[in-house]
């Protein structure tokens, strides 16, 4: 896929490559082969195919990049093009990235945003980083109480939401308060008539915005969860803390690298 240019190799700079396959191709490989890929690229190369991508390929792509190498991918790439890829990333991820930026460019980035978008994610940097706020995402699936079973699936089906947010469907009051929990199988197989506040489970494991991760991670190993929710202050349900979200709390950084290394032997 690439190939070292002619240039002196150092412990501080090894040498750059080039690209020995057309940008249409690279794109068909999986986002993590991508990074892999486009780690070893000088910076005009990697602004070159983070240009060509579409943005879901793109942004799936930045997420495996490296963090240090994510802020300087954004930094190079052109302020709309930059925008957008981060509005396709998912929330935490993006809030992760922007607060890697010099506060001027986070702010110009931000502000090229769509509206929904960019408040989610000014949200997220609102909380300190060794928090559950500063690690969920705000990317969750939440029913209205009052909804019937058959109404919650037709909203499921208008959403088409990514599968990973359907292992848990939170359900809300009209204040967004955090009110149970149901799964997706629990959904299917009610009567349509039936209220989702009748088929969830009240009893619902949650911690507040300023929960350590620590205690999160230990909550999610303890019981064995794919997801907890986070709620703030007024128990109004502001996003989840995935397990992946733990699993890499836990790796040392680089680990993607060193396992990739190790899988290649």
């Amino acid at each position: 896929l690439v190939e070292p240019l002619e240039a002196t190799e150092t412990a501080t700079h090894p040498p750059a490559v080039r690209l020995t396959i057309p940008h249409q191709k690279l794109a068909l490989l999986h986002p993590a082969d991508i990074a892999d890929v486009v780690e070893e690229m000088t910076a005009d190369e990697r602004v070159a195919v983070f240009q060509q991508l579409d943005i879901e390929t793109a942004a799936d792509t930045l997420q495996e990049v490296e963090p240090e190498m994510q802020a300087a991918i954004v930094s190079d790439l052109p302020e709309e093009r930059a925008a957008d890829i981060l509005e396709e990333m998912d929330p935490d991820e993006a809030a992760d990235l922007l607060q890697d930026l010099p506060e001027e460019r986070r702010e110009e980035l931000v502000d090229l945003m769509q509206k929904e978008e960019a408040q989610d994610v000014e949200e997220l940097l609102t909380y300190p980083e060794d928090s559950a706020g500063g690690i969920m995402t705000s990317d969750f699936l939440a029913l209205p109480g009052e909804l019937t079973a058959a109404q919650a699936i037709d909203l499921l089906r208008e959403k088409k939401p990514d599968p990973a947010l359907t292992y848990y469907l939170y359900v809300v009051d009209p204040q967004e308060k955090l009110e149970g929990v149901l799964s997706l199988r629990d959904l299917v197989v009610a009567s349509p008539e039936t209220r989702v506040t009748e088929i969830m489970d009240p009893n619902i494991l949650k911690v507040s915005a300023e929960t350590s991760k620590e205690d999160v991670a230990s909550l999610i190993a303890k019981y064995d969860l794919l997801a907890l929710p986070v709620v703030d202050a007024r128990g109004r349900l502001r996003g989840t803390v995935t397990v992946d979200d733990v699993v890499e709390l836990m790796l040392p950084r680089g680990w993607k690298k060193r396992s990739g290394r190790t899988l290649a032997r």
